[in-house]
């Protein structure tokens, strides 16, 4: 009896995740015509999951919604929802759901131009996904990784991804994968001027691509018509975007209109390399209107850089000026979206580490240990401590090989809070405090972090955001340290004459967590070796920072700095020198 009563709730359980399943199948079927119906239906599949314990399909539900988030063009929604799928799915033991979601997390931090934290979770889906006994999507990874690896400029590593996917793609016999990825390889080796290579694995691209995939023919049209245009071959190149323009008109195929714009935009440039400006301007104005209708920014920012250009050659300063405006505009758009994931990304971080402080507090007073819970007060703070350093450190290490800087900085800071007889426990605080003066760090691209050359006014402008930054992921704590971490890094590139950022303050409306870190962290980096200088010797930046008092850096933290300088570096001053 007992069998047969608990068999029909197995059946009926079968049922609603059979249920599940055909809605979420269901609404693959709609993602690109009816992306509304296919989130309806995939909302269904979750309720139906959730309410029968499937966790399985639950899991698949929220990564489903991530996707049709991200494919929508609401990269926050898409990171939320990927987040809360890879969580659900590490919980419930779901790895396929978790490579997923870890994919799209890195598919969405690219986009947004974090490049760093988009390879490293592309990195971590890959690994996961090797973890289980599916092999379907193994070559779309690596071509992701591998395209990745492109936008950072290591075509080597690019190249071999590329080709590991390649033969990742051959064991599944999908020549439609093959077909897309000869064709990024062939827009690689035509950026590295490998002209008649990329003309030679864009013709295979093409010929896989009309037998196997033809939804993505125009765009491997465009890409073999631009390694045509490198070797100089214009008329071939036009010959090639004039199809795939046709098939966009005529085909049954539903388009992207990101598509038709990405081929307008490769028509301009085949019309600039052959000196048919206006031509270009005409193929680029189309490009640019529905690149901004859809919200498409980086085809924008590509028409507004060569109409710029095109507009420069006839003699039309003030139209090239206004795209050059209009670029650097977007650019700043792109840049704040991408600081909001990664400062969304610290969030869920730092959320995650106080709510095991919780978790740790709750295991103490259950276990009627309430005595010791003021006692761990200090060991809880130094937990959340702990995680913002690891953040900074993150940061640290993209600017400097190494998260050292932090620690030395952070010392130098206490032991000249000491000299200046402030209070020993807050001295003892800022220790630990100054050490996230460049948590913001993790906010600017590694485009501008890491670049070996001098910064441009409006790179300039960017990298002064890390205080403001640093300040908004440290801020509404209710911790001490914390606070003094946020007034730490807010001020620390304050100047005594009142010519810092980001708020001009000047002389004593500096705090002096600010006033000293400033000092520290200026020494540190000058005695420190970047992308863009050497490193000087002790005697120059202790040299430096004498002179820059009164103007720089307050009088008397350099007073105290300089007797902390004489003792540990042994550096000797004259009387002269010294004033």
């Amino acid at each position: 009896m007992q069998i047969q009563h608990r068999q029909p709730r197995e059946d009926q359980g079968q049922r609603s995740r059979a249920s599940a399943r055909l809605l979420l199948d269901l609404a693959r079927t709609h993602e690109a015509t009816e992306p509304e119906r296919a989130r309806v239906l995939v909302q269904q599949a979750r309720a139906l999951a959730r309410a029968d314990g499937d966790h399985v399909g639950e899991a698949e539900s929220l990564y489903r919604l991530a996707s049709l988030a991200h494919y929508d063009g609401q990269p926050g929604d898409a990171f939320a929802l990927a987040v809360e799928a890879r969580d659900f799915a590490m919980t419930h033991d779901v790895p396929l759901v978790m490579a997923w979601s870890l994919n799209l997390i890195g598919l969405v931090h690219t986009n947004s131009g974090n490049h760093s934290e988009g390879l490293a979770c592309c990195l971590q889906a890959l690994d996961c996904y090797r973890g289980t006994d599916h092999r379907v999507d193994e070559g779309n990874m690596l071509n992701t990784i591998a395209a990745i690896y492109h936008e950072l400029g290591d075509t080597d590593r690019a190249i071999v991804n590329y080709e590991a996917a390649m033969t990742a793609n051959a064991q599944l016999n999908r020549p439609d994968f093959d077909a897309i990825t000869l064709a990024n390889v062939a827009s690689l080796r035509a950026e590295r001027g490998e002209f008649d290579v990329a003309v030679e694995i864009g013709e295979r691209a093409l010929e896989l691509c009309r037998l196997h995939a033809p939804g993505f023919l125009p765009e491997v049209l465009a890409s073999l018509a631009g390694a045509y245009n490198g070797r100089g071959d214009g008329a071939s190149a036009r010959t090639l975007l004039d199809a795939a323009l046709a098939m966009l008109d005529a085909s049954s195929i539903s388009f992207d209109d990101a598509v038709r714009a990405s081929v307008e935009v490769a028509y301009g440039r085949v019309e600039m390399a052959s000196g048919e400006h206006r031509a270009a301007v005409e193929h680029l104005d189309h490009a640019l209107g529905l690149a901004t209708v859809i919200g498409a920014k980086p085809i924008a920012l590509s028409a507004h850089g060569l109409l710029a250009d095109c507009h420069k050659a006839l003699g039309d300063f003030e139209r090239a000026v206004r795209h050059l405006e209009e670029k650097f505009e977007l650019n700043q758009r792109i840049f704040n979206e991408g600081t909001d994931i990664r400062i969304r990304t610290l969030q869920i971080a730092h959320e995650a580490e106080e709510a095991r402080q919780q978790a740790e507090i709750l295991r103490l007073r259950t276990s009627e240990l309430e005595g010791l819970v003021e006692g761990r007060t200090t060991e809880l703070e130094q937990f959340q401590m702990e995680a913002l350093e690891r953040l900074a450190i993150l940061g640290e290490f993209r600017d400097t090989d190494t998260g050292e800087h932090t620690v030395r900085v952070g010392d130098m800071c206490a032991d000249i809070a000491h000299l200046l007889d402030l209070d020993p426990v807050w001295s003892e605080r800022l220790r630990l405090a100054a050490r996230l003066h460049d948590i913001g760090k993790v906010a600017i691209p590694d485009s501008i972090l890491l670049k070996p050359g001098p910064l441009t006014p409006a790179e300039f402008e960017i990298m002064k955001t890390h205080t403001t930054v640093g300040a908004r992921i440290l801020s509404g704590s209710n911790s001490p340290l914390v606070r003094l971490a946020e007034e730490v890094a807010l001020n620390h590139h304050e100047r005594w004459d009142g010519t810092g950022y980001p708020n001009a303050l000047g002389g004593n409306d500096v705090p002096i967590a600010g006033r000293i870190c400033a000092v520290a962290d200026v020494f540190d980096a000058l005695t420190s070796e970047r992308v863009y200088k050497r490193a000087w010797s002790v005697e120059d930046a202790v040299r430096y920072i004498e002179r820059a008092a009164g103007t720089q850096f307050d009088p008397a933290v350099v007073a105290a700095f300089m007797r902390i300088a004489s003792e540990r570096f042994s550096v000797v001053f004259d009387a002269d020198e010294s004033r």
